[in-house]
């Protein structure tokens, strides 16, 4: 997967592929692993950005997964036939390890983690 950005910011980063949640943590991960960094242009303070080439693959092919979308649409209908068939796809221990992930991180902070529309979010508030 091809991605068209060179430098990644660091909020962009936190928490991306197994990276840590904190800017103090994934800034002290890219110091350890040597990432390639430089100042962040316009930003105030002291804005970071790596260098795409430096950073972990599990953090690119994460990256890339968000960046290049599906391009088509689910009914509602065909949503709930590929969750069927994505919950009889998964293992035993894939699916525990799903439902206590949702259990423990909630529906809503789930969608937040995945960066989804905030008026995707509040849809499902009122819901």
């Amino acid at each position: 997967m091809e991605i068209k950005k060179e430098w990644i910011a660091t909020h962009e980063l936190i928490g991306v592929g197994g990276l840590p949640k904190t800017r103090q943590g994934l800034n002290r991960r890219a110091r350890e692993e040597g990432w390639q960094k430089r100042r962040r242009e316009g930003a105030r303070g002291k804005a970071v950005e790596y260098a795409w080439h430096s950073l972990p693959d599990m953090v690119k092919r994460t990256l890339s997964l968000r960046i290049n979308t599906a391009e088509y649409q689910l009914s509602t209908q065909e949503t709930a036939a590929t969750w069927n068939e994505i919950h009889r796809q998964l293992s035993d221990a894939e699916r525990d390890f799903i439902v206590s992930f949702i259990v423990r991180e909630g529906v809503l902070n789930l969608l937040k983690r995945l960066d989804c529309p905030d008026e995707l979010v509040n849809e499902t508030r009122s819901a």
